[in-house]
């Protein structure tokens, strides 16, 4: 099948990607103690490297090893820079045209109970409330990791700020904490409005790329996607003017999505059961594409449509509803895809089976228990 605008390449910031395909980021939880890239690390992003993916985001990198969603997460501090060199070389190596993001992360109440759970909110009872001080070295650490991103030869970083890790919760109405990081909406984007001034002020690289993913509505009470600490009905004004302040900070792209993972997950990953809610992550992207901004706009949510994705991406950049189409799961069950749909070889679809998802809250190693053998015994043998 041909395709109108899928393999025709974009730009992105000063950065031209070959084509419109996004490997989102997805947690392998298969890093080395202390969080450096390891060989099976390396080995999945090698993968993704031969597929040919336009743009390849690496997995919410976190900035701390005390607050982790993952029990061998990867986390970009200088004793791991090594590891992350070797990672962007050998990906460069085989797709030097393709872009290779970091994720930047920090857990924060999505933390596991190995690891220091957190909250920006008052009155949460299970994670612990940070002070003041601490948020401000929080943002010290997104800025050092940004920069560290850029030593280790990445095309640009993406702050996470989306499925109730750190950054989402700091943008929620429900945030409501009375210093300077809570309350107001400024207040609530301060934590941005710096990071990304900062980070401006010191790359080195006027043409690295800096973006965010963002859940554009989460599906709970008070938060994003909503106005009113209490509200939980979806009313994007507030995200809205999150979306163009990126714009005035020269951010080059937003990768939309909704939802928070094991919260209101089918919002963020629809199942065969809600499959049509992908078409509420197109009218998402849609909607911030009319909003007039000069980021580029990734779309989410297209594998569930498995041999339908393409054309359903396709149709939707070619109507500019969206810049890129972005998949997540897809990227696991088969790293491969781009290369596979241009040249016509079978593909191996996922099937939306939940099983990556099942080793993920296992804390093994994350991957497609469908066509991988190794994922498939460690989906058997794991508890």
């Amino acid at each position: 099948m041909k395709y109108k605008t899928l393999f025709n390449p974009f730009s992105i910031g000063n950065k031209e990607a070959p084509n419109r395909l996004v490997s989102q980021a997805m947690e392998g939880n298969d890093g080395d103690p202390g969080g450096s890239v390891s060989e099976r690390t390396l080995n999945r992003y090698k993968k993704l490297a031969k597929g040919n993916w336009g743009i390849v985001i690496v997995e919410a990198i976190s900035i701390t090893g005390e607050s982790l969603a993952r029990k061998n997460g990867l986390i970009l501090i200088r004793e791991n820079l090594e590891s992350f060199k070797k990672l962007v070389k050998e990906f460069k190596t085989i797709n030097p045209k393709g872009l290779l993001l970091f994720q930047i992360s920090h857990a924060g109440y999505k933390s596991g109970p190995f690891s220091r759970k957190t909250t920006i909110c008052p009155g949460v009872e299970d994670a612990d409330y940070l002070k003041t001080e601490e948020i401000a070295d929080i943002k010290k650490a997104f800025v050092e990791s940004v920069l560290l991103a850029e030593e280790a030869g990445a095309d640009g970083c993406d702050f996470k700020m989306c499925h109730g890790y750190f950054g989402s919760e700091m943008l929620r109405p429900a945030n409501i904490r009375e210093d300077i990081w809570g309350g107001s909406f400024e207040n609530r984007t301060r934590f941005l409005r710096e990071a990304i001034s900062e980070i401006k002020d010191r790359i080195k690289d006027s043409n690295f790329i800096i973006g965010s993913r963002l859940s554009l509505y989460e599906g709970i009470r008070g938060g994003c996607g909503t106005v009113e600490a209490d509200q939980i009905l979806e009313d994007t004004t507030e995200m809205d003017q999150v979306i163009r302040l990126m714009d005035q900070l020269g951010m080059n792209y937003v990768n939309v999505s909704a939802g928070i993972p094991g919260v209101t997950s089918e919002l963020t990953r629809p199942t065969k059961p809600s499959k049509y809610l992908y078409l509420h992550l197109a009218g998402y992207a849609k909607h911030v594409k009319e909003l007039g901004t000069s980021l580029a706009v990734i779309g989410s949510g297209y594998t569930i449509l498995e041999k339908e994705a393409a054309a359903f991406a396709d149709e939707n950049i070619t109507q500019n509803y969206a810049d890129f189409a972005g998949f997540g799961r897809m990227s696991f069950s088969d790293p491969l895809y781009p290369s596979k749909l241009q040249s016509g070889e079978e593909i191996n679809y996922c099937t939306a089976c939940s099983g990556c998802s099942r080793l993920m809250i296992r804390q093994v190693n994350d991957g497609c228990i469908l066509y991988n053998d190794y994922y498939k015994e460690l989906h058997r043998t794991s508890k």
